[in-house]
């Protein structure tokens, strides 16, 4: 098995579980590992996710598609993911596949998680 070029850390904060990504979020690479892992979260009852997108260095048009896609899934189950530290690369990628509206972005960490407060 080959190195993936995406690292995923994960910090909890109460009812939200904060992911930092290091690395690369490309095809069949990084964005299966951020999908097995939001699946993982998903059946542990974990529903309130933030993707920390700061340390990400690349990403390209499949990594943008496959959050968008987990973000569907996670409010399918009645949670919600949003997106930290998102880089002015990644908000241009974002803009252009018509995804930003969907998320809500964050510059600072508390504000993210407090911003579930409502849901709980």
């Amino acid at each position: 098995m080959t190195m993936s070029k995406l690292e995923i850390k994960e910090r909890r904060a109460g009812d939200v579980t904060v992911l930092l990504l290091t690395g690369q979020v490309v095809l069949d690479d990084g964005d299966l590992a951020i999908r097995q892992r939001i699946h993982d979260l998903l059946d542990e009852g974990r529903r309130q996710i933030v993707l920390d997108l700061g340390g990400v260095t690349y990403i390209d048009s499949s990594g943008v598609g496959m959050i968008a896609g987990k973000l569907k899934t996670v409010r399918e189950r009645g949670g919600d993911m949003k997106l930290l530290n998102l880089t002015s690369k990644g908000q241009r990628l974002f803009g252009m596949m018509k995804l930003l509206m969907a998320f809500e972005t964050f510059e600072d960490e508390a504000a993210a998680v407090k911003s579930f407060a409502w849901t709980t």
